[in-house]
């Protein structure tokens, strides 16, 4: 077993700061090399955090830095075709959500790492917010988790002034961004035996309105919502026996008891330090490069598929509304 990981970067913007923030307080990992198309901006990281290497592409990256495990932090419209590519060194792979723009090019890309053997954790963050695991462990104590209600309104409009990303991910914004509330729904409630959903398309071709209810394999009852042309923001609400939790914004939380006091949920101090999730996300990678177990709740490629697939559900029920739509 390795006493110290050593990672290389694939992609230089925002969000691999951030993983690159996560990184540094953590003990036994390194980052050793970069690679970005854009050189610059990978040499600019490489001077920030003191990253030795910086590479030209993916190939350079491996054979100039030789690490033993890839981040692959590149654009939503991007990652299916690196990721393919990271396939070929047979490393184990951190993979920026989302894993593909739709559930056939994420059941793709789970195929292949089965069939190549290549260990894969794909970077759903949320997973790993200290007030969601204190959440869950006050509903716990109580007994077990009656219900979950997720509201994942994505500001669409928003979105798309930006001029940020290109047509496809904005198309496919349901699987692009939408996925990291989905991908709650299991990630509390455990794997969905039943779901039936209602969902309406009235300017975004996979849909702007779903409305969902399911069973869940824990024995939880779950509703999923979300509202892209109106204002509002994510929220989760767990139910237990005689317990409440409640986080809205999701980064801080609140218990509420039987006789109605409420108690805050404090993040700790990690999370408070660099962007929520990502210090214990990185940890969990680190042990799967050391060929540990790294735990729940990692999940892999395929496990990512499975929450695809729970968001595709959502968009093969889409109803025409265009007709009553407000320009």
């Amino acid at each position: 077993m390795k006493d110290r990981v050593r990672l290389g970067v694939v992609g230089a913007g925002n969000i691999a700061v951030k993983h690159l923030e996560a990184l540094q307080g953590l003990a036994g990992a390194g980052v050793v090399g970069i690679a970005s198309r854009t050189r610059a901006k990978a040499e600019a990281l490489a001077a920030r955090f003191a990253i030795p290497c910086v590479a030209d592409d993916l190939d350079g990256l491996l054979r100039e830095a030789r690490p033993d495990g890839l981040l692959i932090l590149v654009s939503a419209a991007n990652i299916g075709a690196v990721t393919r590519q990271a396939m070929a060194c047979g490393l184990p792979l951190f993979i920026e959500k989302p894993a593909g723009l739709t559930p056939t090019e994420s059941a793709e890309l789970a195929r292949l790492a089965g069939e190549r053997g290549v260990r894969s954790m794909v970077g759903y963050n949320r997973r790993y917010y200290s007030v969601f695991h204190q959440g869950l462990e006050v509903i716990r104590r109580h007994g077990p988790l009656l219900g979950l209600l997720i509201e994942g309104h994505e500001r669409i409009d928003a979105v798309r002034a930006t001029g940020r990303h290109p047509q496809a991910v904005l198309d496919g914004w349901i699987y692009a961004n939408a996925t990291h509330t989905i991908d709650l729904l299991r990630f509390f409630g455990g794997e969905v035996d039943e779901m039936h959903c209602l969902t309406h398309r009235r300017r975004e071709p996979f849909g702007d309105q779903f409305a969902a209810i399911m069973n869940f394999d824990s024995g939880a009852l779950g509703e999923y919502s979300a509202h892209w042309l109106s204002p509002g923001g994510w929220r989760v609400m767990l139910s237990g026996q005689g317990v409440t939790v409640e986080f809205k914004p999701l980064e801080a939380g609140v218990w509420i008891d039987a006789k109605g006091q409420r108690h805050e949920i404090a993040p700790s101090e990690e999370d408070r330090r660099c962007k929520p999730g990502f210090h214990g996300q990185m940890a969990a990678f680190c042990r799967l490069v050391r060929g540990e177990d790294p735990g729940w709740p990692a999940q892999d490629l395929a496990g990512a598929h499975r929450t695809m697939l729970l968001a595709g559900r959502m968009a093969d029920a889409v109803t025409d509304r265009t007709l009553g739509a407000t320009a």
